[in-house]
């Protein structure tokens, strides 16, 4: 008998045609409107922590544990990578705010703080301090790409400091970005001439996500990223639902429960356009909810979203004007 593989596929796909498919469970916002809404594509809020969350707009790839003979555990983000083939990801700027300011530069001695970035015109602004022997304010403003190793690059087009323009006095002896602002290598930034290079793997707080970024772009005030260079083949989840997370082979561990040959779907009761899922809280979302097990022996669990349980940090005008999560026991239509 071969050895088991501890590997699990993980998908969060979108069909092409979005409209229908989150028309599915009766959201009433779908419409010749919901196309024009700028975070139209998300079907999951994914949450890694109080912070920082991702729109995943669509997801395939694979959980690989982190410990030889260890399964893939929920509980513990650090017992796993999640190896992505292919998706569309979309951060905010108020999000990618937080992670340079929480984690990339939250360091003793960090060369820059109070960092905040905006989007306009298809351009990015990031702004805050440097600290070069006194705290100097800084702008930098450019396009953002992708470099061919899958890096997130912003091309620093201006460089202001107290509103005066800074770049051509770099140039002009002979310097610039990267030889004025030294950074730890291990943070996922890193600058190279005028570049800021970003490494989307490595700003984020666990579980730590691998792949490739093959295009950017922005979107309103969301930097939106793919990865990979075609569509990988979809899973087949036991119950065609708008917004899922779907796990299928190899073994998954979550509480106390351990699924061989894994199984698992994971949907929204609530009906709303996304999924607001929280990975650091989801028992919280699986005790408020309720599951069924399938023909097949697998399990589709039906979770209420994040935002609308007791004591989130869900924002509440925003809850309000949102559809209230479903009571019945009857899983969404």
């Amino acid at each position: 008998m071969s050895p088991r593989s501890h590997t699990h596929t993980f998908a969060i796909p979108a069909v092409l045609a979005l409209g229908p498919m989150f028309a599915i469970g009766g959201n009433e916002r779908s419409g010749p409107n919901r196309a024009s809404e700028p975070n139209s594509g998300t079907v999951v809020d994914l949450r890694l922590d109080s912070s920082v969350a991702l729109d995943i707009r669509r997801l395939r790839g694979q959980l690989n544990p982190t410990k030889r003979g260890e399964p893939v555990t929920l509980d513990d983000v650090n017992s796993f990578t999640v190896q992505i083939d292919s998706a569309e990801i979309a951060i905010s700027v108020k999000t990618m705010t937080d992670l340079l300011n929480n984690y990339v530069f939250a360091y003793p001695g960090a060369p820059l703080k109070h960092i905040q970035i905006t989007a306009k015109d298809g351009t990015i602004k990031q702004t805050g301090t440097m600290h070069k022997g006194v705290d100097l304010p800084f702008e930098i403003e450019g396009p953002i790409d992708v470099t061919p190793g899958g890096e997130i690059r912003l091309h620093a087009s201006k460089i202001h400091s107290a509103h005066l323009p800074f770049k051509g006095l770099l140039h002009l002896f002979g310097e610039d970005l990267s030889k004025l602002v030294n950074l730890k290598q291990d943070r996922g930034v890193r600058l190279e001439g005028d570049n800021i290079l970003i490494s989307p793997s490595r700003i984020l707080p666990p579980p730590r996500i691998e792949g490739k970024v093959s295009a950017v772009r922005i979107e309103g005030d969301r930097i939106v990223q793919i990865f990979g260079t075609k569509e990988a083949k979809a899973l087949a989840p036991p119950l065609k639902a708008s917004c899922y997370i779907y796990h299928r082979g190899g073994v998954l561990r979550f509480g106390k429960l351990t699924m061989d040959d894994a199984d698992l779907e994971i949907v929204s009761s609530s009906h709303r356009v996304a999924f607001d899922f929280s990975l650091p809280e989801y028992n919280r979302q699986l005790v408020a909810g309720y599951s069924k097990n399938t023909p097949a022996h697998g399990l589709i669990v039906f979770m209420p979203d994040f935002g609308s349980l007791p004591g989130s940090s869900k924002n509440a005008a925003a809850s309000k004007s949102e559809p209230k999560p479903s009571t019945s026991l009857n899983p969404p239509r």
